[in-house]
């Protein structure tokens, strides 16, 4: 206990300090100020239990110094000293609540007395608030169990929650009626740090911030934490209507973007309601919250999303997922998934919605590749497929592996078939390109520059698509057509080589009687 002695008389501060019983009175420290202002710094800057203090000071008096401690709020016992007996002095020391009045010249023994009594008076009073505040803890405990077993054991009854609120004494704590929080946070997203005592300061900051908002004196002992559904879970019995519980859910929320980014996933608000029935209203939320996936952070009122009208009807475009099928776009189709399946969560934010989707996808792909004489089987027994088919409705991103996994193994299984449709697509151009131009220099070079692929693979998918090479189709047409002029036209033989496509007409003749057998003149000779 430290004792501060205010007094202008030097030597009055010597005597008291010399011969004050410190061992009686249990003190461990004593200050000395002459003025109130040296006074009043060491009280602003010391815990001082105890002052004793003259009266008649110069520039101010005792009475005036008690009346700033008490504006201050400093708790400590005041015993005056004076050596005049005036009426004015006892009652405004009366009036300030000192502890005792004493009269000059200085008896040490009635100093001694006055002061153990004081002192006592302090043991009593600090004893006491103990008491109180370790029957507050206690109290705030009890209340931490009542409200755990009332959101986490359901089924207790309206009858014995009242009877155990009066059994604990904890009446005075319970309200009529609460809106209740419950706040849903993805597994292994609240990382309170590997450190037991920094994982309990942030558990501690968590929900001191939670009682703040949703309770009018920070009441801790209404924030309930448990794990569930793979989640982590936050209950708060808000004491304030359900509008104005609203308007402080989208402060913590603004809280938690700050400090615990991603973590949050939804939060439910449900209406306000009688505290015996606050286990139920937690147990529909629950009910809830396991058949509907959220991943925004918003904070909702409960009511509301339950009179949301789920979207009915085919949730797929079958026909512009099978034009991007056949036509092998991968990218759009995944695209198209993407956005739908997003629409699918905005709109349902059911675990429903995102099994409609999972079934309508699985059936259309069963159907496409039927019809290109290709098993499903082989698709739905992979153990990657079942694997991610078995975690798909659990979360977007998990409906979203499901679904890449499956399309790009559908686009796989048919990608030979599509190719073989392209190549013969390409060799139809080719050969309606020869026609045009088969009286140019055509060759594979020329062409490979025409169609942009490479010389080698235009020559080898020619001759897999029409049994011949580039080289015999050219020439043979070119012979087809020298016939003709042969057999209708009196044009000279050079004349035709050059109009057909042959640079020279050895090589002209060397190539006709290839086809034909004969020469070019014998040729016009026969017919």
């Amino acid at each position: 206990m430290n004792l501060l002695i205010v007094d202008d008389e030097i030597v009055t501060t010597q005597v008291l300090e010399e011969q004050l019983d410190r061992a009686l009175l249990s003190i461990d420290q004593i200050y000395v100020a002459y003025n109130t202002s040296m006074a009043r710094d060491i009280l602003q800057k010391n815990k001082v239990e105890l002052i004793l203090c003259d009266i008649e000071m110069p520039k101010e008096n005792g009475i005036h110094f008690l009346e700033w401690v008490r504006e201050q709020k400093i708790q400590t016992e005041v015993i005056f000293l004076t050596s005049h007996e005036k009426f004015e002095y006892a009652y405004g020391a009366v009036q300030n609540g000192a502890a005792n009045y004493l009269l000059k010249p200085i008896d040490m023994n009635k100093i001694n007395q006055a002061l153990l009594r004081v002192t006592e008076k302090i043991a009593w009073k600090q004893k006491t608030e103990e008491i109180r505040e370790y029957w507050k803890i206690g109290k705030r405990k009890m209340v931490r169990y009542f409200w755990t077993r009332v959101l986490l054991e359901p089924g207790v009854q309206k009858q014995g929650l009242e009877e155990e609120i009066k059994q604990q004494g904890i009446a005075e704590e319970i309200q009529e009626k609460y809106c209740v929080v419950i706040l849903h946070f993805a597994s292994g997203k609240l990382d309170f740090g590997k450190e037991k005592e920094q994982e309990s300061i942030y558990k501690f900051a968590m929900e001191n911030i939670l009682a703040e908002a949703f309770t009018e004196k920070i009441k801790m002992e209404n924030v309930i934490c448990w794990e569930e559904n793979t989640g982590t879970y936050l209950g708060i019995l808000s004491e304030f209507s359900e509008k104005e519980t609203k308007e402080r859910a989208a402060r913590v929320r603004k809280i938690f973007e700050k400090y615990f980014p991603d973590a949050l996933q939804i939060g439910y608000i449900s209406p306000s309601v009688p505290f015996y029935e606050a286990g139920l209203e937690k147990e529909k939320i629950m009910e809830y919250d396991k058949t509907h996936i959220y991943d925004e952070g918003e904070i909702k009122e409960f009511m509301a999303l339950l009179r949301e009208k789920e979207a009915s009807g085919h949730i797929l475009d079958e026909d512009y997922i099978l034009q991007c099928l056949n036509k092998g776009s991968r990218v759009s189709t995944l695209e198209y998934l993407q956005k739908t399946l997003q629409h699918v969560k905005q709109t349902m934010h059911s675990v429903e919605g995102f099994r409609n989707f999972q079934v309508e996808l699985t059936q259309l792909v069963s159907k496409y590749l039927h019809d290109k004489k290709e098993n499903m089987n082989s698709v739905i027994r992979d153990p990657i497929y079942l694997k991610l088919d078995m975690n798909a409705v659990k979360s977007e991103f998990s409906m979203v592996q499901w679904m890449t996994w499956l399309m790009n193994k559908v686009f796989d299984l048919t990608q030979e078939e599509r190719k073989e449709k392209t190549e013969k697509r390409i060799t139809d151009q080719v050969i309606d390109y020869i026609r045009e131009h088969y009286t140019e220099d055509i060759n594979r070079n020329t062409l490979s520059e025409r169609f942009h692929f490479s010389p080698e693979y235009i020559g080898k998918m020619f001759r897999k698509d029409i049994g011949t090479s580039l080289n015999d189709y050219i020439n043979s047409l070119r012979v087809e057509k020298a016939k003709h002029l042969l057999e209708n036209t009196n044009t000279k033989v050079i004349d035709i080589a050059l109009e057909v496509g042959f640079d020279t007409l050895p090589y002209f003749s060397s190539v006709f009687k290839k086809y034909t057998g004969v020469s070019p003149a014998e040729f016009r000779k026969k017919e």
